[in-house]
C-alpha cells in the first residue's frame, strides 16, 4: 500500500499515511484526527473534487537515501462518469421537470385538436335555416305563382338641394320643402325646465341690454348693487355683451341657477340667477367678479385695510420680501376678472393656519386649476411691491352671496 507524505489540517505537521485508490479518509499518526483524503462538495453549482496529495511509492529495494517523489496529480474518483453524472440529483430533477413540461404541451395540443373539430353553434343553425327556406320555397310553389318585387334601380338621380352655410345644423319639417336651420339648444343638466327657461331668457334681456342704467332692473338686490355698477362702468365699458350662445344650464340650489355664457371670440363666463317673488333676477357681483373697490385702485393705494374681492385662486410658491419663509408661509396666485388685462398678486396665509386649511381643503375638493373664492385681502405696513398681499379672512368658496 503506498504511503502519502501531507500536511495535517489539524495539529499542522507533515506525516505519512498509508492510502489505497479507494480511501476516503485515515487518522492522522500525530494528533489522531480523521483527514479526508477524498471529499465531494456541493455548491449552487455541482462540483466535486479531491484532496491534492503526494504519494510515496515504497521501493523494493532498501536504499540508503530512499528518493521521495512528489506527485501533484489528483486523484479519480472510482466508477465511470458518465455513470455519476446520470445519478446526479440535480440532473434527475431537471429530467422530471423536462417530461412533465411535455406531457402538459400534449394535452394542450390534443385538447386543442378536439375543440377544433366540434361544430359551432353557428354551423348547427344553418341546417335548420336551409330546412325553412326549402319548406318555404315549396309552400310559394304550392300556392301559385310567384310574385317578384318591380324593379327598381339602385342608383336614382338625388334631387338638387339648397346651399347651407357651413357648420349649420339644418333641416326638413313635415310637408314642406324648405329646409330650415335649427337655432342652438342649451345643453340642461338637471332641475326644473321651465325655470331654466325663464332664467335664461332674463339673463338673455341682461346681456343684450344697452346700458348699465337699464340692466340694473335685471339685478339682484339693485339698491345695494346700484353705486357699485355707477363705479364700476365709470371705469369700464359700457353697452350690450356680445354673445353667441348659453350652453349649459343647471340648478345648484331651489334659489339659484347657473348657466355659461359662450362670448364671441370664444370666452366663457358662469352667470347665475336668483329665483325670487319679483322673478329671475342676475346676480351681477358675480358675472363681473365685482369686490368692494377697483382692483387696480388696490394695488395703487396698498390698501392696508382688508377688503372684499372675488378672485381665483390656485396654488403658488412665490418667496421674497416679507414673505420670504416657506416653512411658515403657504403661497396662493390670485387673479381677478374685473378688470381687462388685470393685473396677477400672490396672497400669503400662515402655513398650517386656519385660512390656509381652508383654502387648500377648496383646492383639494375641485377637479380645475383654478377656483373661484371670496377672500378679504389688504397689504402689509410699508409694502414695497404692489404684488403680494396678505390674505386676513377667507369669506366663502365661490362668488354668489347668499
Amino acid at each position: 500500500m503506498p504511503a502519502t507524505t501531507l500536511v495535517c489540517p489539524h495539529c499542522e505537521k507533515t506525516v505519512e499515511i498509508q492510502v489505497s485508490s479507494v480511501t476516503r479518509s485515515r487518522p492522522c499518526p500525530e494528533c489522531g484526527q480523521m483527514v479526508m483524503l477524498q471529499m465531494a462538495e456541493k455548491t449552487t453549482k455541482t462540483k466535486r473534487r479531491a484532496l491534492l496529495m503526494t504519494q510515496n511509492e515504497p521501493v523494493s529495494t532498501p536504499s540508503p537515501t530512499p528518493a521521495v517523489v512528489v506527485s501533484h496529480e489528483p486523484q479519480a474518483l472510482p466508477g465511470d462518469a458518465f455513470d455519476r453524472m446520470r445519478m446526479d440529483p440535480e440532473i434527475q430533477r431537471f429530467r422530471r421537470r423536462l417530461l412533465i413540461g411535455a406531457i402538459a404541451v400534449g394535452v394542450i395540443v390534443v385538447l386543442m385538436v378536439i375543440l377544433s373539430l366540434l361544430p359551432s353553434p353557428a354551423q348547427k343553425e344553418k341546417p335548420l335555416a336551409s330546412e325553412s327556406d326549402k319548406a318555404g320555397d315549396s309552400s310559394t310553389q304550392s300556392g301559385g305563382e310567384m310574385v317578384h318585387p318591380p324593379e327598381t334601380s339602385l342608383t336614382q338621380a338625388e334631387e338638387p338641394r339648397p346651399q347651407v352655410n357651413s357648420g349649420n345644423l339644418v333641416f326638413r319639417p313635415p310637408g314642406s320643402g324648405d329646409l330650415k336651420t335649427a337655432s342652438v339648444m342649451p345643453i340642461i343638466t338637471g332641475g326644473d325646465l321651465a325655470k331654466l327657461a325663464a332664467a335664461e331668457e332674463v339673463l338673455g334681456k341682461f346681456l343684450e341690454t344697452p346700458s348699465w342704467k337699464q340692466r340694473i332692473l335685471l339685478v339682484r338686490d339693485r339698491l345695494r348693487v346700484a353705486p357699485l355698477m355707477s363705479i364700476y362702468y365709470s371705469k369700464n365699458a359700457d353697452g350690450p355683451l356680445a354673445f353667441d350662445s348659453i350652453v349649459e344650464a343647471k340648478e345648484t340650489s331651489p334659489k339659484f341657477t347657473q348657466h355659461v355664457v359662450v362670448f364671441e371670440g370664444g370666452g366663457r363666463r358662469v352667470a347665475t340667477v336668483e329665483h325670487s317673488v319679483a322673478g329671475p333676477r342676475v346676480d351681477w357681483e358675480s358675472f363681473v367678479g365685482a369686490g368692494e373697490m377697483g382692483w387696480s385702485d388696490f394695488l395703487e393705494l396698498k390698501q392696508a385695510s382688508p377688503t372684499l374681492f372675488r378672485v381665483l385662486v390656485s396654488p403658488a410658491g412665490h418667496f421674497e420680501n416679507q414673505f420670504g419663509d416657506p416653512s411658515k408661509l403657504q403661497c396662493y396666485s390670485l387673479r381677478n376678472i374685473s378688470e381687462p388685462g388685470a393685473k396677477v398678486v400672490y396672497g400669503y396665509a400662515e402655513k398650517g393656519g386656519p385660512i390656509a386649511k381652508s383654502l387648500d381643503y377648496q383646492l383639494q375638493l375641485s377637479e380645475d386649476a383654478t377656483v373661484p373664492m371670496t377672500l378679504r385681502l389688504k397689504f402689509p405696513p410699508d409694502a414695497p411691491v404692489d404684488f403680494q398681499v396678505w390674505i386676513s379672512q377667507m369669506v366663502q368658496a365661490g362668488w354668489v352671496t347668499p
